[in-house]
């Protein structure tokens, strides 16, 4: 299983953060510029252990996440169900927030997948951690600004804040 490790560090505090990574769990589309659309399922309405989201990326692919540990405002896991990611076998993340000052929130992500066959981590390892930063760039750009990312600005936006 190939792991991937992501660090940003957001000028907020972790109550926000916790607040839009984890309570908005439904709505990560607002700050991840890779997804058209997402929304919660089963009738959930913010973020909580067992709780799924099913997210969109265009037309073409969706994937479908579930809270399976909790930490309050510490850490938290989600697990991939049901997704029509080609050469995926499994997905999974672990979110860890810390706090070295009031104001500043350095979240932590672990990603671990698997493929099938073998030899597609190679290929798709490399896109998985861009995928990731831009999922985390975009996370910090939100809470910060509270301007939203989608495919269209993200690059000049980038560009202009890396």
């Amino acid at each position: 299983m190939n792991q991937t490790e992501i660090n940003e560090t957001i000028q907020a505090s972790i109550d926000q953060v916790w607040e839009v990574l984890f309570s908005q769990y439904g709505d990560i589309h607002i700050h991840n510029p890779l997804m058209t659309a997402s929304n919660y399922m089963h009738g959930a309405t913010e973020g909580g252990p067992d709780v799924v989201r099913h997210c969109e990326f265009g037309k073409k692919f969706y994937l479908d996440e579930k809270i399976t540990d909790v930490d309050e405002q510490k850490s938290f896991r989600v697990e991939a169900g049901e997704h029509n990611f080609p050469f995926v076998t499994h997905m999974s993340a672990t979110y860890e927030l810390s706090s070295p000052d009031e104001n500043t929130t350095e979240v932590h992500m672990v990603s671990f997948n698997s493929y099938a066959p073998g030899f597609m981590r190679h290929l798709l390892g490399r896109q998985t951690k861009k995928t990731l930063a831009k999922h985390l760039f975009g996370l910090r750009y939100y809470i910060e600004t509270g301007n939203t990312l989608d495919p269209d600005n993200y690059d000049e936006i980038f560009a202009a804040h890396t």
